[in-house]
């Protein structure tokens, strides 16, 4: 009984911390934009951090929302996030649009070119799931 006790109050407190982890990126999100939108964002190594953790969270949508809106500043690193959030969130034709908006220089990139395999090779086998 006791042991059964100690996992049912571990259980609650791994869901409210989840949902505390949720509210505290969703703060974090909005405190990164503007009033009218704009990203607020001075550095791409803010915008990283940011989708890393939103990623890391499987906050997919979100993160893809970000990137989208700071594309300008993204790293490779950023790209290679995104393109991976597009593979896990079945979401092909932002992923397909990502990688029409690649410079040579990032299409050259080892880490990427593994992540767009992933990505297509998952994006085919699903199209012929259907």
């Amino acid at each position: 009984v006791y042991c059964c006790t100690i996992l049912d109050s571990n259980m609650l407190l791994i869901r409210n911390n989840s949902y505390w982890m949720i509210y505290r990126f969703n703060r974090l999100l909005s405190s990164c934009q503007s009033k009218n939108g704009e990203n607020l964002f001075s550095s791409s190594m803010a915008l990283n951090s940011t989708m890393k953790k939103l990623f890391d969270s499987k906050q997919y949508k979100e993160a893809l929302n970000l990137f989208d809106q700071n594309f300008k500043i993204s790293t490779d690193s950023t790209i290679d996030m995104a393109i991976k959030a597009c593979t896990i969130s079945k979401d092909y034709k932002r992923g397909i649009r990502i990688q029409q908006g690649l410079s040579s220089q990032s299409r050259n990139n080892s880490y990427i070119q593994a992540a767009l395999l992933c990505f297509y090779r998952k994006s085919f086998t699903n199209a012929f799931n259907i």
